[in-house]
């Protein structure tokens, strides 16, 4: 029973998720992973966004952490997690930390090719996955088999 219970959430999310944003263009995120860390103590969302295209020095590699206010996603806070001092677009990074909030998910992964990676449980469980093309669906089926389950939008099996 409890089974069914959790299964039935997950399919709600996805069809929550699908219903919103199933034509979504996630270009501003091609080669980012943003996900929620935790909060603060007043539980404000603290956001880690890894962007390394927006990152003008690569060898100061390390995520961009933002903390943004939970009532408008204004930022309250933002800095690196390494000591460095780095060469970025921060501005950019903050707003794809404000975008990624309007999702209402804990991670969001598009990779180099515009593969879109949705995370709707917690950030380790993979959901839904929408793929650039084709080609990216055969390549990425010989890592994971995946269902369809609506239009270009695919779960794990």
């Amino acid at each position: 029973m409890m089974l069914c219970f959790y299964s039935c959430i997950g399919q709600s999310k996805e069809k929550t998720f699908l219903a919103k944003y199933e034509f979504e263009d996630f270009s501003q995120f091609k080669n980012v992973s943003v996900f929620i860390r935790g909060g603060d103590s007043e539980r404000n969302p603290i956001i880690f966004v890894d962007a390394p295209h927006l990152v003008r020095d690569t060898s100061k590699v390390g995520c961009y952490v933002v903390t943004l206010d939970k009532k408008n996603y204004q930022v309250i806070k933002a800095k690196w997690m390494t000591e460095s001092i780095v060469n970025a677009d921060t501005l950019k990074l903050q707003q794809l930390a404000q975008t990624f909030m309007q999702y209402k998910i804990p991670r969001l992964n598009v990779d180099e090719q515009g593969n879109v990676f949705v995370y709707l449980k917690d950030v380790e469980t993979l959901a839904l996955a929408r793929f650039a093309n084709e080609n990216e669906l055969q390549k990425r089926n010989k890592e994971v088999k995946w269902i369809n389950i609506k239009h270009n939008w695919y779960k794990p099996r």
